[in-house]
């Protein structure tokens, strides 16, 4: 009786695995697959002690990625300004690189020198200067730690996007299989001379505040 059951959970193990892994790789090759409907979203007017100023959505230049909403606040961490802009975006790969180049101001030589940090419990991020300004941001996603790069993100979507949980939401309608969803945060606070990492570790206590408010208050999937 008892080599039955074994089996008969190892048969149960093996068909649910073989289904989950199947389901995850259709969802690759049909970027379409697993998707729901994105419902619209609106920026709170501010959070914590951050107050929002202008509203200004850059005009995607993906055919499947697209920011569902942008918001600028001004924040300060111990008198610091902060400047915190955060954009919603749907369909995306998560490279934060990417958004630089497309969606900013931050000459390409700045960007392609930036480093790359990691914060245990809040995941990477990256830091990067110009003549004015230092500059944090990262990729906050729904269900993992936040990332900078499409390999983070696509790893990320591998280890937490497919399990029963998300299966069943999803068939009632609730949530996406695969979730392209991104809030990209670019921190920037005016540039300290001589100072560099001072500015810097400024951004980053700035970062773990937010990120801890964002993760729980990411936008909704659905209405």
């Amino acid at each position: 009786m008892t080599n039955a059951r074994t089996q008969w959970r190892n048969y149960i193990f093996a068909v649910t695995s073989i289904s989950l892994n199947l389901a995850f790789i259709y969802t690759f090759v049909v970027p379409s697959a697993g998707n729901r409907q994105v419902a619209e979203f609106e920026f709170p007017s501010s959070f914590e002690s951050a107050i929002a100023t202008t509203n200004n959505i850059p005009s995607a230049t993906s055919t499947t990625e697209t920011i569902k909403a942008s918001q600028q606040y001004q924040y300060s961490q111990n008198g610091q300004a902060i400047n915190l802009q955060i954009n919603y975006l749907v369909g995306t790969r998560g490279d934060v690189a990417t958004y630089l180049k497309n969606y900013t101001e931050i000459a390409p030589k700045n960007i392609k020198t930036k480093s790359t940090a990691q914060i245990e419990g809040v995941g990477y991020h990256a830091l990067l200067k110009d003549n004015r300004k230092a500059y944090l941001t990262s990729c906050i996603s729904p269900r993992s730690l936040s990332n900078i790069t499409q390999k983070q993100f696509s790893q990320n979507r591998y280890q937490n996007d497919l399990n029963w949980q998300i299966v069943r939401q999803w068939l009632q309608g609730k949530a996406s299989i695969r979730d392209r969803r991104c809030l990209w945060v670019l921190l920037s606070t005016p540039l300290t001379k001589n100072n560099i990492q001072a500015n810097y570790q400024t951004l980053e206590t700035a970062w773990q505040d937010i990120y801890q408010w964002w993760l729980p208050n990411f936008p909704a999937l659905v209405n």
